[in-house]
């Protein structure tokens, strides 16, 4: 049986796409033979195989503190650049890790955080020790791996990417994320969207866009999203952006409340569970980020049956394929010209059951887990 440690500094504090996939895939591995997987989080309550670590949160004073004091060590001491206070955040995790790798020496350490991979590397070639280390790499960025021994390249495209910058193909594997998905599409009928519309406190007689991510403008682009609606004519549809709040938050939420009044639009943050309920009383979904390493809320939409509206490049059209809906979200009025499209053609019930038969046929874990066992018992193995 292969002992597995999946470790995730954010499970239990935070609410991003790496700890959501943690989690499922945890979930998901836990109920193979072969696999003895636990979890190690950041936060939360302890479980059965899961294991709360103690660390000291890239927020909190302290570990800015610190962080300010590498710095100034980095001046003083040429060539040492110093440290963040997220860099702090993972170092203070992997110490109180360290301990349960001397113990119970697990073959495989499964992580999507760069900075744990350098560490953990660190430690293994200091203590002599064997795990195999393997990096989920979700990234949008340019490949900079850690001291890793494999990689799991999500899409097509990021496995290009690694060939490219010399990352040797027995290294790479590729599987896209997993998710925990129905067979079937989840219908609600429309006495029942307009409850659940009630109960939300959304404006029940209008048609809703969501779009999901971190409320920014550097990376999601949330203001963007923001004025292609504000370009729409009256009577506008009611937008809805999802998600953690960030320092930009309060930009956009003024540029909101300036281009479409406060009762044209709201800014949540809700529970990961209680996503789902947005996304079955939306009209269509938008994600106007130039690039993710993946795009998990494309799944996420597609699988409710939503119109996905995406920037057109390499991983939007991996992930939504033949049912999304592509502009270039560089320009003024693409994702507005997409929003009238949407409007015009409507949408239908066979709409909906495909492109969550889509999601599903691809991306579920009933579908992917036999590849993800496969990929562990493939890094244990000494090619």
């Amino acid at each position: 049986m292969a002992k597995v440690f999946i470790v995730c500094p954010g499970v239990g504090r935070i609410q991003r796409g790496y700890e959501s996939f943690t989690r499922e895939c945890f979930e998901a591995l836990s109920k193979h033979s072969s696999i003895d997987i636990t979890l190690f989080k950041g936060g939360g309550k302890p479980d059965n195989n899961e294991i709360v670590l103690r660390l000291l949160p890239k927020e909190k004073i302290l570990a800015t503190q610190l962080a300010k004091i590498t710095q100034k060590l980095g001046e003083v001491f040429k060539g040492h650049y110093g440290y963040d206070a997220y860099y702090i955040e993972q170092l203070t995790f992997v110490v109180s890790l360290l301990p349960y790798v001397q113990r119970e020496k697990p073959d495989v350490i499964y992580f999507s955080d760069q900075t744990i991979g350098d560490l953990l590397g660190i430690w293994r070639s200091f203590s002599k020790q064997s795990f195999k280390l393997l990096f989920c790499d979700g990234s949008p960025l340019t490949p900079n791996l850690p001291r890793c021994d494999y990689v799991q390249q999500l899409t097509p495209a990021a496995l290009q990417r690694g060939l490219a910058y010399g990352i040797p193909t027995e290294k790479q594997i590729f599987i896209p994320l997993g998710f925990n998905l129905s067979p079937t599409l989840n219908r609600v009928t429309s006495a029942e969207k307009l409850a659940l519309k009630k109960s939300l406190c959304l404006p029940e007689f209008r048609s809703l866009i969501l779009s999901v991510g971190a409320v920014n403008k550097h990376h999601k682009r949330m203001d963007y999203v923001v004025r292609e609606v504000a370009n729409l004519p009256n009577p506008r549809p009611f937008l809805l952006l999802l998600g953690q709040q960030e320092a930009e938050t309060s930009e956009v939420l003024q540029l909101g409340n300036e281009v479409l009044g406060s009762d044209g639009f709201q800014i949540r943050t809700v529970p990961l569970e209680k996503v789902s309920d947005f996304y079955k009383v939306a009209d269509c979904f938008v994600l106007a980020s130039l690039r993710e390493g993946f795009g998990r809320v494309f799944v996420e939409a597609l699988a409710a049956g939503l119109p996905c509206l995406a920037h057109d490049y390499d991983i939007s059209q991996f992930v939504l394929g033949k049912e999304g809906y592509f502009g270039d979200f560089n320009l003024e009025g693409s994702l507005t010209n997409l929003l009238l499209k949407i409007i015009t053609e409507g949408d239908s019930e066979s709409k909906r059951c495909a492109r969550h038969r889509s999601a599903y046929d691809r991306f579920s874990w009933d579908k992917l887990i036999p590849a993800y066992v496969h990929m562990i018992h493939y890094c244990i193995k000494d090619f």
